[in-house]
């Protein structure tokens, strides 16, 4: 998705609620759904000053709203067949588009991705362009970033939204996963973002390890087996630069 700014030269409404309607939807294009309350600081506005525009595309039948019974009463939307019509009439690509809560998978799922779309909202006018987890095209990798971010210098940097604490196997598995990108050019940079400052300065403390250990998933079981070699982060030039870890909470 191209990030795209808010135009201050509008002046007239329907040319301002074409321009918010169209940010929303490709918003929702790209991440399947989000929040009213996220949407609205996506369009610069806040939640209660949004309301009367988001219930308009609700009425038009453009969006839907749906509810979790985890999400204290958070008000959650997606797109609908008619919000990808509009979208499509905009030249947009809909192949990949999700217009059904079923989709989504588990409320741990969408929370962690309501994370991740708050990390990257921290960072649009950093950014020019965002790729969403199950958008991006890593074919040789068990692992994706949660969202890569192209810089106006027009190298992509991964973002890694990270709720809980994984297990140490886990984390020397993404470490190295992300070495292997990272050496293939595929972006240039990783984001560890956390939102417990206990597990950013866990991450940290083993990033800098000298050896690395190896593991391998196993495909069909999904066991971890311990692998006899180990990595070793300063043998790859400049590869301790380009991890940043960075306690950032959603608040």
């Amino acid at each position: 998705m191209l990030i795209k700014q808010r135009d201050t030269s509008l002046k007239y409404p329907k040319a301002i609620k074409e321009e918010k309607t169209r940010l929303v939807l490709e918003w929702l294009l790209e991440f399947r759904f989000s929040s009213i309350k996220l949407l609205a600081k996506r369009i610069g506005s806040n939640y209660v000053n949004s309301n009367r525009f988001f219930n308009l595309l609700l009425n038009d039948g453009i969006i839907h709203a749906f509810k979790n019974v985890h999400t204290k009463n958070e008000r959650y939307v997606m797109l609908t067949t008619a919000g990808l019509s509009y979208l499509e009439v905009l030249g947009r690509d809909i192949s990949k588009s999700t217009t059904r809560v079923q989709h989504l998978g588990r409320y741990s799922h969408i929370i962690h991705d309501m994370a991740v779309q708050y990390a990257v909202l921290n960072r649009l006018d950093q950014f020019e362009e965002v790729i969403w987890d199950r958008h991006i095209n890593l074919q040789d990798y068990q692992e994706k970033p949660d969202a890569i971010m192209l810089s106006p210098k027009g190298y992509w940097v991964a973002l890694e939204y990270e709720r809980w604490r994984k297990d140490t196997k886990r984390i020397f598995i993404s470490f190295i996963n992300h070495s292997s990108a990272l050496s293939a050019k595929h972006y240039a940079g990783v984001f560890y973002l956390f939102d417990r400052e206990a597990d950013c300065k866990h991450y940290q403390k083993l990033f800098d390890s000298a050896e690395w250990p190896r593991y391998k998933r196993e495909t069909k079981s999904g066991k971890v087996r311990t692998l006899d070699s180990s990595f070793k982060p300063d043998d790859v030039k400049n590869l301790r630069t380009c991890f940043v870890f960075i306690h950032e909470p959603v608040k």
